[in-house]
């Protein structure tokens, strides 16, 4: 990269601010709002119960017992991620979508253990940027459960060739 291209990088952020007419905190990085950091994990959870819940009426044995259990735990946290929603903003949580299934059991379960992995790294994103310690550490809980709920899922994916 030569010269020109990075002072014209270095430069956008005060063009950007002037250009959309922007107060100069509003270009800095700004830490998201608590609120907006919970909606992305209530999302998360929520979907994590639905397909739980779906997955547990179609298998059979341990497998149904595992995403029943996951499906409970996953309703817990959202409703625990609900209420700290409400502390956070003094509203409720909207309420995310159904999540329609259209993937065969299988898939369905992949897919269900890449979200879990993908949860555990949000979780611990949000306790990284959470400036309440209460929230923090609430967080950080979530992220250890996501984690092994992703381990346990893997090995009913394994299990099941």
């Amino acid at each position: 990269m030569d010269d020109l291209i990075r002072e014209s990088m270095d430069g956008f952020d005060e063009v950007w601010r002037r250009v959309t007419e922007r107060p100069e905190t509003e270009c800095a990085g700004k830490a998201p709002a608590p609120e907006d950091i919970l909606t992305d994990l209530i999302t998360g959870e929520a979907c994590a119960a639905q397909v739980s819940t779906a997955l547990a009426r179609v298998c059979r044995g341990e497998a149904r017992q595992t995403l029943a259990r996951h499906a409970g735990q996953a309703k817990e946290r959202l409703r625990r991620l609900r209420a700290e929603y409400f502390i956070a903003a003094g509203a409720a949580a909207p309420a995310p979508g159904p999540r329609p299934m259209t993937e065969g059991h299988l898939a369905s379960l992949r897919r269900l253990w890449l979200d879990a992995a993908a949860l555990a790294d949000r979780y611990e994103k949000a306790a990284g940027e959470a400036k309440d310690a209460a929230l923090r550490e609430v967080l950080a809980a979530f992220a250890r459960e996501s984690k092994l709920r992703a381990r346990e899922l893997r090995a009913l994916l394994v299990a099941s060739f």
